[in-house]
């Protein structure tokens, strides 16, 4: 039998206790045209829910992967996934993240024409107004991400190259993803920037919180990725980050 051609883009959706998150963001991604035979689908459940393991066996005609099992937090299942799928470009979302709408088709039409070699960073909105955080993040590769995470990994579309290759440090579990774009940013990895707004997040997510286990752990990121004066104005620069949010000043930190 001729072995199936790898499909060219894979979602990989991480979820804990979030059912409906999960239906959510599943049914946005089905309703698409033609998703059956361009998207591979992977779902790491972290088993704490019944419900959700269950019903993820009544969709295997529907999804490549499953699984439901314990694991180290969300950048474990997104390092679990991402080592798992077949596709030549990664697209992580969260449980409850959904496509803008006509974005998948988009995407799909025009990553035959992409840089194997660079990540494809898109923007992002925020579904729900938070305190603190822009309604929208457009697609940003450039030295701001020093001073403050300004692209989010529902926007990137990586290459599975790229990510066999690097991985998500499961020892910070808020910020791993920043902490992967500034190493890879440090690093002089290139990126396409699309002027198209891919997804909406649901809100609340924990690296939104600003509280001090946020900025603490962004000080662990950065100690291990800039190096002289710019690491070492960091710890003065996080703590006005903390201050500002704490007051309430409106400043995108």
């Amino acid at each position: 039998m001729t072995p199936l051609k790898p499909k060219p883009l894979a979602v990989v959706i991480p979820v804990k206790d979030n059912f409906e998150g999960l239906q959510k963001t599943l049914e946005a991604l089905w309703k698409e045209a033609c998703i059956s035979e361009r998207v591979e689908i992977a779902v790491v459940d972290a088993g704490s829910c019944l419900t959700t393991s269950q019903w993820l066996l009544t969709q295997d005609h529907r999804i490549e992967h499953i699984r439901s099992a314990k694991d180290n937090g969300v950048y474990d299942a997104m390092n679990y996934g991402k080592n798992t799928v077949n596709a030549s470009w990664i697209w992580f979302l969260g449980a409850g993240d959904i496509p803008e709408e006509g974005s998948l088709i988009s995407l799909l039409d025009g990553l035959i024409t992409w840089d194997p070699q660079q990540l494809q960073i898109h923007g992002v909105a925020i579904e729900s107004p938070e305190l603190g955080v822009p309604a929208h993040y457009r697609a940003r590769w450039d030295s701001s991400m020093i001073w403050r995470n300004t692209t989010h990994h529902q926007g990137v579309i990586y290459p599975a190259e790229l990510l066999k290759e690097h991985s998500f440090n499961v020892e910070h579990p808020i910020l791993a993803d920043y902490g992967l774009h500034l190493s890879l940013f440090q690093k002089a990895v290139k990126a396409q920037l699309h002027p198209l707004t891919i997804c909406k997040v649901e809100a609340g997510g924990v690296s939104r919180r600003f509280d001090t286990n946020l900025y603490r752990e962004e000080w662990k990121v950065k100690k291990s990725v800039l190096q002289g004066l710019q690491k070492w104005v960091h710890p003065i620069w996080l703590l006005l980050k903390y201050v500002f949010k704490k007051s309430g000043w409106p400043v995108r930190v």
